[in-house]
């Protein structure tokens, strides 16, 4: 027997979601998960959610402040499991090589994250970029780790916190790319960042500059 929803109870499902931001959300996913991000409408996620066109509008502004809820939502989930995987690790040169190829390997499966994690050129692309979006999750991602290190001596005190994010935000969007286009594998990667990036977070080999 088929373990596929129908649309009735697909409907039963969205009903008993009490919140009805997060039911126009959970609308709005399965609309992209049949029509993907760039095809989604409000007309689309009203007929799902079995609400008028007017009342998605009373909850969110626009579609892209309802696709920005809806991706910052998702890839605050992945920030959660990556912090699980990331804490397995007890230093902080590994847990930089482990978090960046877990985020850039996980982020590029999900339509959703991988939009965030690389922004195109729409309206919705623009907006995240100058919102902040991805620099503010990269920061609630790393900033425990940073913390810890910090209050542990492992991490010299001179380097600049917005640089770091900076600089790992951009070194997750490469490694999305290159695993993306084939450019290298993971373990090709692992000795990469080995090499060249967990230096940087050892206490005895990192660089102090000023803020």
């Amino acid at each position: 027997m088929s373990n596929a929803s129908t649309p009735r109870s697909r409907a039963v499902e969205l009903t008993a979601i009490v919140d009805p931001r997060d039911r126009i959300l959970a609308a709005a996913e399965r609309c992209i998960e049949r029509h993907g991000i760039r095809k989604t409408t409000m007309e689309d996620v009203a007929s799902e959610v079995g609400m008028s066109r007017p009342g998605v509008y009373r909850y969110f502004a626009d579609r892209d402040d309802l696709l920005i809820e809806l991706i910052s939502r998702q890839a605050r989930v992945l920030v959660d499991r990556a912090q699980k995987f990331i804490a397995r690790q007890t230093r902080l040169p590994e847990q930089a090589v482990e978090g960046l190829l877990y985020i850039a390997d996980q982020g590029r499966r999900d339509p959703l994250t991988r939009h965030l994690i690389e922004p195109d050129g729409t309206s919705l692309g623009r907006r995240m970029t100058d919102l902040r979006t991805l620099e503010i999750l990269t920061a609630e991602l790393w900033d425990p780790f940073l913390d810890a290190a910090l209050a542990n001596n492992e991490l010299p005190r001179g380097l600049s916190r917005s640089d770091i994010i900076l600089w790992l935000h951009s070194l997750g969007v490469m490694l999305m790319r290159g695993l993306e286009h084939g450019d290298a594998d993971l373990e090709r990667y692992r000795s990469i960042l080995r090499r060249f990036v967990a230096p940087v977070f050892a206490v005895s080999q990192a660089i102090v500059v000023g803020d």
